[in-house]
């Protein structure tokens, strides 16, 4: 693609740039990187303070010039001073991830509040989570309510999906699931990762609307489908929005979260024939699925059916590994499975008395079906 950077002013650069993002992916093809970092840079270095807000946050997040947070953090100061909203934004989330103490993030807050006064939703959407968190304010439902109220009229998808969990939990308003379901549906729509899982349970439940499987298995069909979480939102979808700092940051983090849990609910629909047909299989696969990512009650439940062969021919060491990891994360149910296969040598090594100790832990906290499997043992001699 040929330069055509002569004789353009900052501003036409910087719709050039603009005009190399893909409009599906947020993100700027290969092939035009070379190209659209020089209409960038060259709009920078003509002294377009919205070039260094932009640049920097490329120097950041590494999209299309190898990442380097000192040069990022040049450029967000000069156009943070300059009164670029975004870039005062992405500069507090690095003062703020780079703080040592208390202290210093208190001066990132600074540059926080002046996003918020720009009305820039993230940061909105940030002041209400730090109240909601009770991070350097005090705890103060309230005031986030007050905040993500904000930031979801000028759009923030996230902050009408926190609005529905204020709603559902009542935190600094009165419980109300019919309002709580409004909000997640509005921030699904909107592309909120965390109002699309939330409706889910919502129609799972029966919570604040009538309990329809088909419809939750829908919300978690489509989180488990996604490919690009954190392009898939309103908030940020915008071309000159794409790169919010702290919305990608906090979409990932959701994400990561969310995904399992949506494999893991897919799972129990499937075992138990909520609203389609029971499948052991696609049970296993699903919490096998939710299970690649450390989700602990998957888990469980993956070893479980793995170790009694449903869904799939039994498999052991398979089983063993998935329950261990259970255990470590500390669910202590899988020492049924694992005292069983302790003593007879299933896909571990035969250690009888290791065994026998993991049912008898399970025996003293009440567990009835140790009990039982124990009496077995013992009368096995």
């Amino acid at each position: 693609m040929a330069d055509n950077t002569g004789n353009k002013t900052a501003e036409e650069l910087m719709e050039l740039y603009f005009g190399t993002v893909d409009s599906e992916t947020g993100e700027i093809p290969e092939e035009k990187q070379e190209l659209s970092i020089n209409y960038l840079k060259t709009a920078a270095d003509m002294g377009l303070p919205e070039a260094w807000g932009e640049l920097g946050a490329c120097y950041y997040s590494g999209f299309g010039i190898e990442q380097n947070i000192e040069k990022a953090s040049e450029y967000l100061e000069k156009a943070a001073l300059r009164n670029v909203a975004n870039a005062q934004m992405n500069l507090y989330i690095i003062m703020f991830n780079s703080a040592q103490n208390e202290e210093e993030k208190k001066d990132a807050l600074y540059w926080l509040n002046q996003a918020v006064e720009n009305k820039i939703p993230s940061a909105l959407f940030e002041t209400g989570s730090l109240y909601y968190n009770g991070i350097i304010y005090n705890q103060d439902f309230k005031k986030a309510y007050e905040y993500y109220m904000q930031s979801a009229a000028v759009g923030c998808s996230e902050a009408m999906s926190m609005l529905g969990i204020l709603y559902m939990q009542g935190q600094g308003v009165e419980t109300d699931l019919k309002k709580s379901v409004k909000y997640f549906s509005d921030g699904a729509r909107a592309g909120s990762l965390t109002g699309l899982y939330n409706l889910g349970n919502a129609y799972m439940g029966g919570l604040g609307v009538e309990q329809n499987y088909s419809e939750a298995r829908a919300c978690f069909e489509k989180l488990t489908n996604l490919e690009e979480p954190f392009y898939l939102s309103s908030d940020i979808y915008d071309k000159k929005n794409r790169l919010d700092i702290s919305m990608i940051h906090y979409r990932l983090h959701m994400y990561e979260l969310a995904y399992p849990q949506a494999h893991h609910n897919l799972a129990v629909m499937y075992l138990q024939g909520l609203g389609t047909d029971a499948d052991e299989s696609n049970a296993l696969r699903h919490f096998m699925l939710a299970a690649e990512n450390d989700y602990a009650p998957a888990c469980l439940q993956a070893g479980r059916m793995l170790y009694l062969g449903e869904g799939h021919s039994a498999d052991p060491e398979k089983a063993f590994g998935y329950l261990n990891t259970a255990l470590e994360a500390g669910l202590d149910d899988s020492k049924l499975f694992l005292g069983l296969m302790y003593v007879y040598g299933e896909g571990v090594a035969e250690d009888r008395k290791k065994g026998i100790a993991y049912l008898d832990e399970l025996i003293k906290a009440g567990n009835v079906a140790a009990i039982k499997i124990k009496e077995q043992i013992m009368n096995e001699g």
